[in-house]
């Protein structure tokens, strides 16, 4: 059952890492929580595929077997729906530090959520231009019930 109070927009990274690891804690993140993804991240996911793949040492069916799994109860956000003015606070936002990450920051303002990361840097960056609308990917897990109150 999801919650409805967590909600969040995710970027590529989240992604890698999840299928990077392979730790069910991310299956259980994107089962429990609300979890949104521009489409745009399917774009990288398909770029960085074989590289992931190599690394993890699945076949390519395991592999497709595991994002299908994880990715069952995420909702895609469709370029279309991000408006221009959320495209264009996103980009004066990230400019400086990576391009790439415009789309999930306009979901973020998009979707009035927070866009949760694992790049320190772009976390660091946003927070000083101060834009509120982030979370490092630690700090979510740790709210995940399953985590409260555990010291790892």
């Amino acid at each position: 059952m999801t919650s409805t109070t967590h909600k969040y927009v995710i970027d590529a990274n989240i992604l890698f890492s999840a299928f990077i690891s392979g730790k069910e804690v991310y299956t259980l993140l994107f089962s429990e929580y609300t979890i949104y993804l521009p489409d745009f991240a399917f774009l990288e996911l398909e770029k960085y595929k074989q590289r992931i793949i190599k690394k993890t040492k699945l076949t390519e069916h395991e592999f497709q077997e595991f994002v299908l799994r994880l990715l069952k109860d995420v909702t895609v956000i469709p370029n279309l729906l991000l408006s221009q003015a959320s495209l264009t606070k996103a980009y004066e936002l990230c400019q400086e530090i990576d391009e790439k990450d415009t789309v999930y920051i306009a979901a973020a303002l998009e979707l009035n959520l927070a866009l949760v990361t694992s790049d320190k840097r772009l976390y660091t960056h946003l927070k000083t231009r101060d834009f509120s609308q982030i979370m490092l990917l630690g700090d979510v897990i740790n709210t995940l019930p399953q985590f409260q109150g555990e010291t790892s």
